[in-house]
This record gives C-alpha cells, structure tokens and sequence, in this order.
C-alpha cells in the first residue's frame, strides 16, 4: 500500500469510532469546495462532512478548482485546500480566490509547518495539520462556518 492509499501515511484518517454524533452541534447544510490533490484524501473529507449534511465539492487539481470558481464565486461557504499540491499551491489558489471572494473563510490542511507570515498574507481562518481525523475536521469545519457568520 503507498502512502497515496494509506490513510493514515498522511491527511485524513477516518476515525469513526472516535467521531461526534451527528447532532445540531456539528451538523451543517452550507456548501464547501475541498481541495487535495490526493484523490484518496478528496473522496474521505467529502464523505465525511456530507454526513454530516454539508453539500462538498471535490476537486483534485487547484488550476480546475480556481476555473470552477470563477465561474460559481458565490457557490461556496467554505474552502478547504491542501497547501501542498503541483500546478498552484494552497497559498496561490487562496489568493486567487480571495480576489474574486475575499471574506469567504478558508481551512488549509497541511502536513508541514507554516508560517504566521503565510496564514495571515492569505487570510486562512485555520490551519489543520495532517494527519487529522474526522472529529477534528469537523469541529473545525463548524467553528470555522460559525465564526464567519458573525
């Protein structure tokens, strides 16, 4: 098994066990474009957080994910990207898409450390550092949702 396929090598590792409940505290219906890469870690977030009632988008190219956006600016409640992947970096897609939304929150899912000059130049609302579970990623998802509706 490569990394690419192991969950728990890097990114997301499902967690079920240790999970909420799906509840009024973490259930959501805004609309989130994901953003990996990786198609593994892509498929896993999408499934998690539409079990909890959120509507995601999945893409697994940042180039095709900026093209979709610019297309459908106010689609989305939330993005959620990777930093590192080819063609364009998190911090880049952030930037683009802070020009076209430049209040719409964003999650960025990380497995090295980033810098404080990074999240605040691209206005990140969190940083996830991988690998995370599936509670993390959604209480982060909530909090994140909640604190930009006030």
């Amino acid at each position: 098994m490569t990394p690419k396929e192991n969950p728990s090598a890097k990114g997301l590792i499902p967690n079920r066990d240790a999970s909420p409940e799906p509840g009024p505290i973490y259930q959501g219906n805004e609309s989130i474009l994901f953003v990996d890469d990786e198609i593994y870690l892509a498929e896993v977030g999408r499934e998690m957080l539409e079990d909890y009632g959120y509507c995601v988008d999945t893409m697994t190219s940042s180039r095709e994910a900026l093209e979709w956006f610019e297309k459908n600016p106010d689609q989305y409640d939330l993005l959620i990207t990777d930093y590192t992947m080819p063609e364009m970096t998190g911090n880049q897609l952030v930037e683009k898409i802070h020009a076209l939304r430049p209040q719409l929150p964003v999650i960025m899912c990380t497995g090295v450390e980033l810098s404080s000059v990074i999240s605040k130049t691209t206005c990140i609302s969190k940083i996830l550092m991988k690998p995370f579970d599936m509670e993390e990623l959604i209480k982060t998802v909530r909090g994140v949702l909640a604190k930009s509706k006030e």
